[in-house]
């Protein structure tokens, strides 16, 4: 499981609001992680629509490999001398993109004495 750079600051007692409801960082984490790599509904899911589209996984037991330490695989890139051996997986990603804080020039109290020696010179 990823996080994005701005999650990974987060102390898993950190809290997070969306949806009018509060939740602690770690509980969010959690909670995602379990649905990506447990028996629950989102393994099913992908598989069928991954078999609906043509691409074969043996098994349930293939794609939590899938989403999680990744299966064996290759790959042959055109121009390659050859197969490329390595593992294939899936990542979920949680992200929280911070809004950029509003930037409001106030006016510094030495302006006003800049103007005034620009004005006597």
């Amino acid at each position: 499981m990823e996080y994005n750079y701005y999650l990974q600051n987060c102390s898993n007692d950190d809290v997070i609001q969306f949806s009018n409801a509060i939740h602690k960082v770690g509980q969010l984490k959690t909670a995602i992680e379990f649905a990506a790599n447990d028996q629950n509904k989102l393994p099913y899911t992908l598989l069928y629509a991954l078999q609906e589209k043509g691409v074969k996984l043996e098994n349930l037991v293939a794609m939590q490999k899938l989403l999680g330490d990744g299966l064996d695989a290759e790959v042959l890139k055109i121009g390659a001398k050859g197969w490329q051996k390595g593992k294939i997986r899936v990542r979920v990603t949680l992200e929280f993109e911070p809004e950029e804080p509003e930037i409001i020039e106030t006016e510094s109290p030495l302006d006003d004495l800049r103007r005034m020696m620009n004005n006597n010179t």
